[in-house]
């Protein structure tokens, strides 16, 4: 089973019938007023398009999450068939007061969808306590008991060589790996923020890095040891050792969104509630070697290169130019390739050269 961010299954079945035109999205926030023993929601809704994925529900001040609830309705009118899909997070005030909501962005399908800012007002408990939307049924009212489903999902650095020598380069990716096999919901949390003090711990000081600068998450099929998995690059990046000091990887810890999900699943209703697991990579070490004993072994650019070269013309005259054109192509580190020394000579007069680099980065190399 594949990472998912949101899993909608009830009345899917409409989709077969076409494309629906008229898509809209929307975020529906909840009544002005409520009582300090009821809850409070805010409601994802697209129209006429399958609720595919969403981002995270916004942490509010003075509200604590409680957990989300799915519905879908399907319509056919003269022939025109119309849908509606939606998940609802729900909340329950700590105090009474005046709660303010800021204005909520959140992509919906890819799409940002934005909600104007307002006020809350918590008043005393009143009555019995109010119902999660959905959780009663044509009048009856029964507890839904969660489970916690045991995943088969690891977050892991891994690099591409375990010893190198001081200059030579190795890619280092981390990536959250999930079996094919998994039956535990998972879900990404707020991985903007965690990655960038991930960073901070992984990123080797005695190195130079050339990022790969991933900005979409895509799931990879792979096998590990005859398993299937779906491997999600988080981070990726070449580093180049300045010195022969053992390159340190420290464990790091990823929080995801680990759902858990209904005992007795119904039709309508939640069949699944919100929860949090950390998940730690192992500690990996890349040994580094000093370069064999050589004259320019403090200056050398190491990596595998092609030199290139050729001439304008093979032959001139006194007062005219002739250019010489060289490339040096291949895999290292090219940003580390110090520039010719020019030889002085009397009989030629050199000028500055033009230069153009060009870096590619991928394939994990």
């Amino acid at each position: 089973m594949r990472l998912i961010g949101f899993l909608l299954s009830v009345l899917m079945l409409a989709v077969s019938y076409g494309s629906v035109r008229g898509q809209q999205a929307a975020i529906i926030l909840g009544p002005d007023e409520i009582a300090e023993n009821q809850a409070w929601t805010i409601t994802l809704t697209i129209t006429n398009e399958p609720l595919r994925n969403y981002e995270q529900f916004p942490e509010i001040p003075g509200f604590r999450k409680r957990g989300t609830s799915t519905q879908s309705q399907t319509s056919v009118i003269n022939g025109q068939m119309s849908s509606s899909y939606s998940v609802v997070m729900t909340y329950t005030p700590l105090k009474q007061g005046i709660i303010n909501i800021p204005a909520i962005t959140l992509k919906i399908n890819g799409q940002p969808v934005s909600s104007q800012p307002k006020k809350v007002r918590v008043g005393p408990p009143s009555g019995p306590q109010s119902r999660d939307p959905f959780e009663e049924f044509f009048g009856g009212r029964r507890e839904t008991e969660f489970i916690d489903v045991k995943e088969d999902a690891f977050l892991a650095v891994t690099t591409s060589k375990d010893e190198v020598y001081v200059g030579e380069g190795f890619t280092a990716t981390l990536s959250f790996f999930v079996a094919e096999s998994n039956k535990a919901p998972l879900q990404f949390h707020e991985l903007g923020e965690q990655l960038t003090d991930i960073l901070k711990k992984l990123r080797p000081s005695a190195c130079w890095e050339e990022n790969f600068n991933i900005e979409n998450i895509e799931g990879e099929r792979i096998q590990i040891a005859g398993k299937d998995y779906t491997q999600y690059r988080i981070y990726q990046a070449a580093y180049y050792p300045l010195s022969n000091t053992p390159i340190q990887f420290p464990s790091v810890g990823l929080n995801m969104i680990k759902f858990k999900v209904a005992k007795n699943p119904s039709f309508f209703g939640q069949n699944r509630r919100e929860d949090f697991k950390m998940f730690y990579s192992k500690p990996k070490t890349v040994r580094v070697k000093e370069l064999p004993p050589h004259p320019l072994r403090e200056s050398a650019a190491v990596g595998r290169y092609r030199l290139d070269e050729k001439l304008s013309a093979q032959k001139t005259e006194t007062g005219r130019s002739i250019a010489y054109d060289f490339t040096v192509s291949g895999e290292g580190n090219i940003s580390g390739i110090p520039l010719p020394q020019i030889l002085k000579d009397h009989r030629l007069e050199f000028f500055d050269p033009n230069m153009r680099q060009s870096i590619g980065r991928g394939n994990g190399r």
